[in-house]
Parts: structure tokens; C-alpha cells; sequence
């Protein structure tokens, strides 16, 4: 008796550890829990248990989270799906929850010409097979590369002379050249695309960190900031070098105008702001006028039967447009004579007293 008795305990312990491994996915909660899908969060504001969490902590707040997350896996079932690359996956709503970040989201890269342009006119990347198949050569040929060159070329081994063209015309050379050509112009591009990403983060920042010559004491400043906090710790357990000073946080420091200040000051400030709205006439800048003079070839002048002038005369003559309003006073005189006094007339009569 005694034994079956210990039989029917095991075995109604087995049934309920395997019931408590395979709980109803229906959680009855007296007020429900708010959900914020797209973060993956989920709020409960009922109250707890003290008694039972005093008794026993661990389990009470396991049983409480497996009810809690199964409640927001029940709700993550709800969303529509969809299939990528043959796999069943759900597209979850924005968050709704504002999380605290320490630093502000990084901004997506600036596109490139051809990004934008693609962009606009709804060009979608594809996918392409690295070789194609050539009914010519009836052979499968690779897209780039050396065999793509030498497939060309055993294509390509005789070239059409057009009736228009002239004696010495090579079109094999010429075809080189249009090739050579149209590599030029998308390097070029390319280096033009990242010319204008790094202007971009140039004007961000008014220090400039490029190599030169002989950096100034800001530059090199900032570049030991940089370089010091350039770490995981953003330079917190960074220790400093021998007899190295402290390094100092550089930046661009605003400055902002008392609120009770100097009257006049103001007055003469906006003054000036006004001067400049109102001044139709637009500043010259002498030395970007001098430089687009001196980028330009030397076959425009030579067209035109004019010498190009070197930059210190271009700079004096662009001096002299700048100031043609006013006019200079020529003042002539014998020497030793008095500076307003003009020239002596020749057979004149002297008029005076004699002292």
C-alpha cells in the first residue's frame, strides 16, 4: 500500500512539473497591460502579491515575467506578416516610447548623383549573373575583367570603316581612346561625389584638421582632444603621457549679447545689419576675381589679341574698378614752390609789391 501510495506521488509531481513546462498560452490579468510593440515593451500596472513575493521572491517574479512576455508575444502574433528571401518575418510599428539616448541617432549618408537619380526615376539595384552568354563567340563570358577584354578583342579583331572617314582614321585606336575616356569621367565623378561629402563635414566643424606645414596652436589642440578621446571610455580612463598638460576640451564656443547692455552698441549693430540688407552694390572679393582670371586659358586671350596679365597687376587693376568713383587731385608746382601754385607762365608780367 505504501509503495503505491509513493508511486501515485511521483507520478502526480511528473504531471505537474510537465503541466507547469507546457502553460496555456491565455493570461488572465484584472487590468490589462499596455503595449508598445515597436520597442518590444510591455507595462504592468497591476498590483502584487507582497505575501507571496516575501515567501518566495524567485518564482513569483518568474511566473510574472512568463506571463507577461507571453502577452506580448500574443499580441506580436496579431501583426501582419510577410515574406523575405522565403522566410516568414513581422514588420513591426514605430515605437511609441521616447527612449533617452546619450548621443543624437546618426544621420543617413548623403546619396550620391546616381543614388538620387535613381531614386527619382525608381531604378531598383538587380542582382546580375557574373558571366553572359555570347552568341558570337558561343561561349559564356564574364562581365569585367581580363577574359572580358580578351573576349572583346577576338570579337572585335576587324572594325568597320565608316565612308565619311578620313585617311589616317584608326578605328581601333579610336575606340581605345572613347574607352579611356569614359573610365576618366567616372573617376572623376567619383572623386567628385566624395569631394562634396567631405566639404559637407568640413562645415561642420571651423577647425580644420588637415596636415599643413605649420599647424596653429588651436589645431593642434583639437587634434590631441581627438586623439585622447578617441577610446570606449571617450578618453575618461585615458592616462596622459610625461609631463604631457592637461588636455583641454576645444570648441566653438557661442556668444550671446546681454540682455541690458550698451544702447549704442546695439543701435550701431543693427545699423549695420540694415547697411547690408539695403547696399544694392555687392562686395568684391579681389581675390576670388583674381583666381577665375588666372584659372582661365590662355587661348581666350590669344583670340581676342589680348596678354594675360599676372595676378599682383590683375589685383591692381580690380583695386582701381573698386575706387573709380572718386577721383585723385593732381597738384603741380616748381620745385621747391608751393604745392598749389601752378606752373609759371612764360613772358608774363610779375605783379606784386617788392618788399
Amino acid at each position: 500500500m505504501m509503495a503505491a501510495s509513493i508511486v501515485q506521488n511521483v507520478l502526480l509531481k511528473a504531471a505537474e512539473d510537465e503541466a507547469e513546462k507546457l502553460k496555456s498560452i491565455q493570461v488572465d490579468k484584472v487590468v490589462e497591460l499596455e503595449f508598445d510593440l515597436g520597442n518590444l515593451l510591455a507595462y504592468d500596472i497591476n498590483d502584487i502579491d507582497v505575501n507571496q513575493l516575501r515567501s518566495d521572491k524567485e518564482a513569483f517574479l518568474a511566473n510574472l515575467s512568463r506571463d507577461n512576455v507571453q502577452l506580448l508575444i500574443n499580441q506580436i502574433f496579431q501583426l501582419p506578416t510577410l515574406k523575405v528571401d522565403n522566410e516568414v518575418v513581422i514588420k513591426l510599428p514605430p515605437g511609441t516610447t521616447r527612449l533617452p539616448r546619450a548621443k543624437p541617432a546618426p544621420k543617413e549618408k548623403a546619396l550620391s548623383k546616381w543614388e538620387k537619380y535613381a531614386k527619382e526615376k525608381g531604378i531598383t539595384k538587380r542582382k546580375k549573373s557574373k558571366a553572359t552568354w555570347d552568341e558570337e563567340l558561343k561561349k559564356w563570358v564574364p562581365r569585367f575583367g581580363y577574359k572580358k577584354a580578351l573576349a572583346e578583342k577576338e570579337k572585335n579583331w576587324v572594325v568597320e570603316v565608316p565612308g565619311n572617314a578620313h585617311n589616317g582614321m584608326d578605328p581601333i585606336a579610336l575606340r581605345k581612346t572613347k574607352k579611356q575616356e569614359s573610365v576618366a569621367k567616372n573617376e572623376l565623378q567619383r572623386l567628385r561625389n566624395i569631394s562634396a561629402r567631405m566639404q559637407k563635414s568640413k562645415a561642420k566643424s571651423k577647425i580644420s584638421l588637415e596636415p599643413t606645414e605649420r599647424p596653429t596652436a588651436e589645431q593642434l589642440n583639437r587634434s590631441v582632444f581627438i586623439a585622447h578621446t578617441a577610446t570606449a571610455s571617450v578618453g575618461k580612463f585615458q592616462p596622459n603621457l610625461k609631463e604631457q598638460k592637461p588636455v583641454l576640451k576645444s570648441g566653438q564656443k557661442r556668444h550671446f549679447d546681454p540682455l541690458v547692455g550698451d544702447l549704442k552698441k546695439e543701435t550701431t549693430k543693427s545699423l549695420d545689419i540694415l547697411d547690408k540688407l539695403s547696399n544694392k552694390k555687392p562686395k568684391l572679393d579681389i581675390e576670388k576675381a583674381v583666381n577665375r582670371e588666372m584659372n582661365q586659358p590662355s587661348s581666350d586671350y590669344k583670340g581676342k589679341g589680348l596678354e594675360k596679365k599676372s595676378k599682383t597687376q590683375l589685383k591692381k587693376d580690380l583695386g582701381k574698378r573698386k575706387h573709380k568713383g572718386a577721383k585723385d587731385k593732381k597738384f603741380s608746382g616748381k620745385k621747391g614752390g608751393s604745392a598749389g601754385r601752378g606752373p609759371a607762365k612764360k613772358g608774363g608780367k610779375r605783379t606784386g609789391n617788392k618788399n
